[in-house]
């Protein structure tokens, strides 16, 4: 799979990028243009989203997949955008009638992207409404107007035994007559990542397709109603950024690369005007205690063993763990943490310390299973988690074992 760069490759394109418009850019916009009248089928606004991002999603994918870094997604997006606007604008002034397409995916463009992003197609839509009006504009379906005005209502979590592994569900409405439900399924093993998203028809089709993809750690979950931002404070510390896709990720989340990224927005303007906006983001790699951790596990391990474990290799060990890592997540021990230690820890030098740290790691597991309070059959997954060479484990892997 293409990685996304080097860390002096993502830098450059951070601070400025290739100066040329990247080459997937021109073909993608022209399939996304071209394949407009699949969305003449759409009947709701529900369905224009999804046919919308079907079409969007589509070169999403093949972008990631075939060139991988300099994607520069919100700039495509802009022109995927000025593209639909100049085929309606071309269409009405030739008197033809192929303009509809591109009008329809203006507005699921503007519904699916974040308000910077949705500046480009609602502009245009403002723009050309007059035109359209005068050539039947009338005819076009009173729900259309509906698509932009999506926004959350109730919100449920569902979060799996090891602690690090959440579904969001978000009721959505344009109005009554559309009902529909937005999942955010977010792994927070290591960097906070949405793993997989999409609609579904209520709570509860959502809540089963949450369990399917998280595994057997999330079979009792049940999704319960979200009160304050405070029980999902993980959306704070969720976000995209095309700088670091590795091309591993799934259909879903890379479909609704710009759709989830909206819902995120959204969720976070629901609580602001609650009067409980989401916690403020703290830096996860900064000013990090990790004495609580070296003190328990320590005391734990002498008990254990009637000897201390080596110093530096617990405190190196107690930095990786809970560096980038979520709050409330420390005790969280899911197999893909365990993994995801373990890569982390495999570019290390190779010294006295590391050696020590690597024969520390099950009995560091076994720590936090029992902080977890871990049924037995899942505390078994994750020291299994242990196994193995110390060669670099995949960073991409899912969660489930």
């Amino acid at each position: 799979m293409p990685w996304s760069g080097s860390p002096a490759a993502v830098l450059a394109d951070l601070l400025g990028g290739p100066r040329e418009e990247p080459e997937w850019f021109g073909p993608a916009v022209a399939a996304v243009v071209g394949g407009s009248e699949a969305v003449l089928a759409a009947e709701s606004p529900r369905a224009l989203e999804e046919a919308t991002v079907a079409l969007v999603g589509a070169q999403v994918r093949r972008a990631v997949r075939e060139h991988g870094r300099g994607l520069r997604f919100d700039w495509w997006y802009a022109k995927v955008s000025e593209a639909l606007a100049a085929e309606v604008r071309e269409d009405l002034d030739r008197g033809g009638d192929n303009w509809v397409g591109p009008w329809r995916l203006l507005h699921g463009l503007a519904a699916i992207g974040t308000p910077a992003l949705a500046s480009a197609p609602t502009g245009s839509i403002r723009k050309l409404s007059a035109a359209v009006a005068r050539a039947g504009g009338a005819s076009q379906p009173p729900w259309l107007r509906l698509v932009p005005r999506v926004a959350p209502g109730e919100v449920w979590l569902l979060r799996d035994a090891y602690g690090s592994r959440f579904g969001i569900i978000a009721g959505l409405s344009s109005d009554k007559s559309d009902p529909v439900v937005f999942l955010l399924d977010i792994d927070a093993c290591g960097p906070v990542t949405v793993l997989n998203a999409g609609t579904y028809a209520d709570v509860s089709e959502s809540a089963a397709a949450w369990r399917s993809f998280a595994g057997v750690s999330a079979d009792g979950a049940r999704p319960r109603r979200v009160e304050t931002a405070d029980e999902v404070a993980v959306l704070a510390y969720a976000d995209y950024d095309d700088n670091i896709l590795h091309g591993g990720e799934s259909d879903s989340a890379l479909d609704n690369w710009f759709r989830a990224n909206r819902r995120l927005r959204d969720l976070s303007d629901h609580f602001r005007r609650r009067g409980t906006p989401l916690p403020r983001p703290r830096s996860l790699y900064r000013d990090l205690d990790t004495e609580p951790l070296i003190e328990d596990f320590t005391a734990w391990y002498v008990d254990q063993h009637d000897a201390k474990p080596d110093t530096e290799a617990v405190a190196a060990i107690a930095y990786e763990w809970i560096e980038g890592a979520l709050p409330g997540t420390w005790n969280a021990v899911s197999p893909h943490r365990v993994r995801h230690l373990r890569a982390v820890m495999s570019d290390w030098i190779d010294d006295r310390v590391t050696a020590a740290a690597h024969t520390l790691i099950p009995d560091w597991v076994r720590w936090h299973t029992e902080q977890s309070d871990l049924p037995e059959q899942l505390r078994v997954l994750s020291f299994a988690a242990t196994d193995g060479s110390h060669d670099r484990p995949d960073l991409a892997a899912p969660c489930a074992p």
